[in-house]
């Protein structure tokens, strides 16, 4: 979703600045003359005077704008923009001094003007180029910051469609990594203990309805997880011939709070293959919920021990981490941990904003 300002809008504020600013240069130019000629100063003449100087200024410096925009001058270095500017500028107020002195000379005569002087033509251009650098130095500026603005919205907006692609390919890859793992289960099982086997076709369905259902989201109920996770054990208990045991101790203030999908499984999926699977009476696992802190902590303890040679982060739990940073950034915390002489626990700390 763009956040960028229509056209029409932007072209609406673009004259309300164009007509205010030329406006508020007329009135002050007015007063000059009432302040430093008296009252007798402002009259008539003078009024349609200061007004044609209005309209000379609004029109050429709007056509000079145009032509800014036509030759893309803002796509250019500071560098190159400058001689051009400043061309451009003494090219512009020639010809608007040109255009005030042939309406107030010839087609509208006015009363009280002192006789046409090369000398005064020249220094009315000089005062119209300077009040035209200042035009300019505010119209780039603007432009740039709002250059500036722009590029910063288009990287925003660029992260944001690389972190919601990379999402999408951590989230497809986490769930064949998983389906791997349960169909090599069943195929140990299929000829050897077939009803076991029937037992896990079942359970894994459940699984696979639980991915469909969830793939696109970013994130589902605590409860919903637990069930998953419980259907999952019931798996990988079959295959371990009850040397695996496990226990919840669910908050019931969890319960309804959203976390990433698979989440919760696969912190017990990698206590069970790096910790569990290595343990020749196997072991079990506790799985702990609570609110700490306004976040949501999530514990996994199983039984085992993290040795330096021991590598416990599988591809998994790796892709599990890289959603966690961005769906939360650095407010999400992971600790991994001997917690016991005889156990391991694996801590996911998820912010409650």
């Amino acid at each position: 979703m763009t956040l960028r300002k229509p056209t029409k809008y932007r072209l609406t504020l673009y004259w309300i600045l164009q007509l205010g600013g030329w406006g508020l240069y007329t009135v002050f130019l007015i007063a000059m003359m009432g302040l430093f000629g008296g009252e007798e100063a402002i009259n008539t003449s003078t009024i349609i005077l200061q007004l044609i100087v209005f309209v000379g200024l609004v029109v050429f410096s709007h056509l000079f704008r145009l032509y800014i925009k036509k030759h893309k001058w803002l796509e250019l270095s500071i560098g190159q923009l400058i001689p051009r500017a400043l061309v451009g500028l003494l090219i512009t107020s020639l010809i608007v001094q040109t255009f005030i002195h042939l309406i107030i000379y010839h087609l509208v005569p006015l009363s009280g003007l002192t006789p046409f002087s090369w000398a005064g033509f020249v220094a009315y251009v000089f005062n119209v180029f300077v009040v035209l650098i200042l035009w300019a130095a505010i119209y780039f500026i603007f432009k740039f910051v709002e250059k500036s603005r722009k590029n910063e919205l288009e990287k925003l907006e660029l992260k944001a469609a690389l972190q919601e692609a990379e999402l999408m390919i951590l989230k497809n890859q986490v769930n064949p990594h998983f389906l791997f793992n349960a169909l090599n289960n069943i195929r140990s099982l299929i000829l050897i203990e077939p009803e076991k086997a029937r037992k896990m076709v079942t359970h894994i369905s459940d699984l696979l309805r639980y991915s469909i259902q969830f793939n696109a989201s970013e994130k589902v109920a605590l409860r919903d997880e637990i069930e998953i996770v419980k259907d999952y054990l019931q798996l990988e208990s079959i295959q371990f011939n009850d040397r695996l045991h496990y226990s919840f101790d669910i908050s019931p203030e969890t319960e309804k709070i959203e976390i990433p999908p698979m989440a919760i499984q696969l912190l017990v999926e990698n206590a069970i293959k790096h910790g569990l699977s290595i343990q020749k009476s196997g072991g079990e696992i506790q799985i702990k919920t609570s609110i700490t802190d306004r976040a949501l902590l999530i514990e996994v303890i199983n039984t085992g021990q993290l040795t330096p040679q021991k590598k416990r982060e599988g591809i998994g739990l790796n892709n599990l981490l890289e959603r966690m940073k961005i769906l939360f950034g650095t407010f999400a915390e992971f600790k991994l941990e001997n917690s016991s002489e005889n156990t391991v626990k694996a801590t996911l700390k998820i912010p409650q904003l």
